[in-house]
């Protein structure tokens, strides 16, 4: 070693299994999941998915309650993904599709994520442009399946306007001037 230079010794790279235990973000279905989650928890948090098809999913795939989706191995997270992506092919129960007969095409489906929040944008878009009832009052942002808004609102948001009664600071301004006339 000469004098005035000095070695500098690397740190150690930590290194990362191979085996594949460790996944702590799993992308199904353009969703992001956490590996940490059980499985019929993380698939639930996928737009598209409720409990009941979480649930048919486990039972179709035979995956245990308890098992966490970092837990799965490849053959299994494949086999999910395909679930999700064609449930015709492993006979899932039709009634548990969310988009039941199709208008254009009479078909049931079972969308997710983007393409569910864009059909349902377009077809809110189809029944305002048809100025139907339910097509003015979504225009509108009102209620529109027969709530009750006389008493609890206007519209989805809540009551619009001011309230009616007493404000804190008039309140607290007059026990003020009540208490300086005592005196």
């Amino acid at each position: 070693m000469q004098q005035g230079k000095r070695e500098v010794k690397s740190a150690p790279q930590a290194q990362r299994p191979h085996d594949g235990k460790e996944r702590r973000i799993i992308r199904i279905a353009d969703t992001d999941l956490d590996g940490s989650n059980k499985v019929k928890d993380a698939l639930r948090s996928i737009t598209g998915i409720s409990f009941s098809f979480s649930n048919a999913i486990m039972k179709t795939l035979k995956i245990e309650d308890s098992k966490k989706l970092q837990d799965l191995d490849e053959k299994s997270i494949s086999e999910l993904k395909e679930l999700i992506k064609d449930p015709h092919k492993f006979k899932i129960p039709a009634w548990l599709y969310n988009w039941r007969k199709d208008q254009t095409t009479g078909l049931d489906y079972h969308l997710l994520s983007n393409d569910l929040k864009s059909k349902i944008t377009m077809n809110i878009q189809s029944i305002k442009s048809s100025r139907s009832y339910r097509g003015y009052r979504h225009s509108f942002n009102y209620k529109m399946r027969g709530q009750r808004v006389r008493s609890r609102g206007a519209n989805f948001r809540g009551r619009v306007g001011g309230t009616i009664g007493v404000s804190r600071a008039k309140v607290q301004q007059q026990k003020a001037g009540a208490a300086v006339e005592k005196k």
